[in-house]
C-alpha cells in the first residue's frame, strides 16, 4: 500500500503543468469514481498567483467497462453531472469493445488542448508593446505612440 499512496501523492502533485487530461473511471468500481472526482478538483481547483493558467486545461472524464452494466455501481448520470460541475467533457464506453471509440476520445481530447492553445496566443501581448511599456515605466517617458 505505500506505493500507491506514493503513486497518488505523486499524480497529484504534478497536475497544474499539464494541458490536458482523460480520467477513466470504471462504472463498476464506485472507489474509482470518487478518485476521479479527487483527481478533477485538484485539476479544477483555483491555482495559486505564481502558477496561473491563463487558459484551462483540457479535460475528458471516461467511464470505462460500459460492457459490465451488470455490476455497474456507477450511474451515467453522476458521471455526466460530474462532468457538466466541473466544466469537463464526458464519454461512458467499453475499451474492450470499442476501440474506434477509445481513439475518437483521443482526439476529441487533443483538438481541446489545440484550440485553448490557439486562445493563449490570442492573449499573448504583442512583444515590441510589452518592451516599449516597460521601457516607458523604467524611464518614466509617457509616449502615446509606440
Amino acid at each position: 500500500m505505500p506505493n500507491l499512496k506514493k503513486a497518488k501523492s505523486s499524480l497529484t502533485s504534478e497536475l497544474h503543468w499539464a494541458d490536458g487530461f482523460v480520467i477513466v473511471y470504471d462504472i463498476s468500481d464506485r472507489s474509482s469514481f470518487a478518485f476521479a472526482k479527487a483527481l478533477i478538483y485538484r485539476i479544477r481547483e483555483p491555482q495559486s498567483s505564481h502558477c496561473k493558467r491563463t487558459v484551462e486545461s483540457a479535460v475528458l472524464l471516461v467511464g470505462n467497462k460500459q460492457d459490465l452494466c451488470h455490476v455497474r455501481e456507477v450511474g451515467w448520470e453522476e458521471g455526466q453531472k460530474l462532468a457538466l460541475d466541473n466544466r469537463c467533457q464526458f464519454s461512458e464506453l467499453s475499451a474492450a469493445e470499442q476501440s474506434l471509440e477509445v481513439e475518437m476520445m483521443f482526439i476529441r481530447i487533443i483538438k481541446d488542448i489545440l484550440a485553448n492553445f490557439k486562445l493563449k496566443e490570442k492573449r499573448r501581448p504583442s512583444g515590441s508593446k510589452s518592451m516599449a511599456k516597460l521601457i516607458n515605466n523604467v524611464f518614466g517617458k509617457r509616449r502615446k505612440s509606440v
